[in-house]
């Protein structure tokens, strides 16, 4: 093997383990950090696949001989996510136009483009193929940073004004927070999370958290919201097509139902932020505001199947009290795993809290 040949084949050793001057280490949140960082969620990574063959030597010191010794380029094993959205920032950066123009050119939803570049959802494989054709790149280099960058990825727009493409839109990047927030609370406590393990989830600093959550009690108040603005636009789905009341209340039960992952974070954070107004006052009146907008949903249902001429004779206001508190204790059960309680046993127990006012089993 030549001198020249040796050369190669280290510097493409180096280029795939990520020694280069610019490469992202995979797993280092602090190389996201700031306005634009894209996180390294935890259990993203995913293969790369096998390496590919190229020659000893090609590009640098010509064909090696009639033998043609080839040897195998060593890839990651494993692509860092992160990294991945970060040359994606950079092909949408150098491409000219909006990032809004650069989506509706391949195909792709704005908003679901902003996400992937911010590290709230992954690219598919479509779509990394998409963005590689139009910015004139390989799937390659998105997905391992091997091979050409995209042309005039390091120039600057005029004044340094940064482009969008090169920023997380503030709302997108809150809702990451929120999302974060509301997840690692439920699943670890409140008090077990600090402000450094939402910044690591969402591969930013923890400035950038204080920014938008002052305090960690200001994040509780917001991943409280955030799960009943959640819920609510479920229950508006869910209601769209309804026919009737009754059938409304029939679906706000199959909602409140834990059978999902989603769910037990729902329960979760709203158990946890009564446990804390009973300590904290200063968390109560956000508490009270979400349980009363809750409550007034299903009285509101209640009524309105006393006006299509179900229960008029019922108190409302007690059936609500009633349903909620029954809804409320069984989830708690549920999660604290303190009786036998399975999703379809809690179902059954629900339609029966109406009963006999409001009958909700189908006959």
């Amino acid at each position: 093997m030549t001198d020249e040949g040796t050369r190669g084949v280290r510097a493409a050793d180096g280029r795939a383990r990520g020694d280069g001057v610019g490469d992202v280490p995979v797993g280092d949140a602090r190389a996201g950090a700031g306005v634009g960082d894209v996180p390294a969620g935890a259990g993203e990574d995913v293969p790369v696949g096998a390496g590919e063959d190229v020659p000893v030597g090609a590009g640098e010191g010509g064909p090696v001989g009639a033998g043609d010794v080839r040897a195998r380029r060593a890839v990651p094993a494993q692509e860092d996510p992160r990294a991945v959205a970060e040359r994606a920032r950079l092909v949408v950066r150098a491409a000219p136009g909006s990032q809004r123009a650069f989506a509706e050119r391949i195909g792709m939803d704005p908003t679901a483009l902003s996400k992937s570049l911010c590290g709230g959802r992954r690219l598919a494989d479509h779509e990394l193929a998409a963005i590689a054709r139009e910015g004139r790149v390989s799937v390659r280099y998105l997905r391992t940073g091997q091979g050409r960058p995209p042309a005039g990825a390091d120039r600057r727009p005029e004044g340094g004004a940064r482009r969008r493409a090169d920023a997380v839109d503030a709302e997108v990047r809150k809702e990451q927070i929120l999302r974060a927030t509301a997840r690692l609370i439920a699943r670890r406590g409140f008090h077990r999370v600090r402000v450094a393990d939402i910044a690591r989830a969402c591969g930013t600093s923890t400035g950038t958290i204080h920014y938008h959550f002052p305090t960690k009690e200001d994040a509780l108040r917001a991943s409280l919201l955030h799960c009943a603005d959640r819920l609510h636009r479920r229950l508006d789905a869910e209601f769209r097509d309804a026919d009737g009341a009754a059938e409304k209340l029939r679906r706000l039960i199959d909602v409140q139902l834990v059978t999902r992952d989603e769910d037990r974070d729902e329960w979760s954070v709203w158990v946890q932020s009564w446990n804390e107004a009973i300590l904290d006052p200063g968390l109560r009146e956000g508490q009270r505001a979400v349980y009363t907008r809750w409550r007034r949903t299903v009285l509101d249902l209640v009524r309105a199947c006393q006006a299509e001429g179900l229960g008029a004779e019922a108190d409302a206001e007690a059936l609500t009290s009633r349903f909620t508190a029954m809804v409320d204790g069984l989830a708690i059960q549920v999660l604290a795993g303190t009786a036998e309680m399975p999703a379809p046993r809690m179902r059954d127990l629900l339609l029966d809290a109406f009963e006999p006012h409001i009958p909700l089993r189908r006959r």
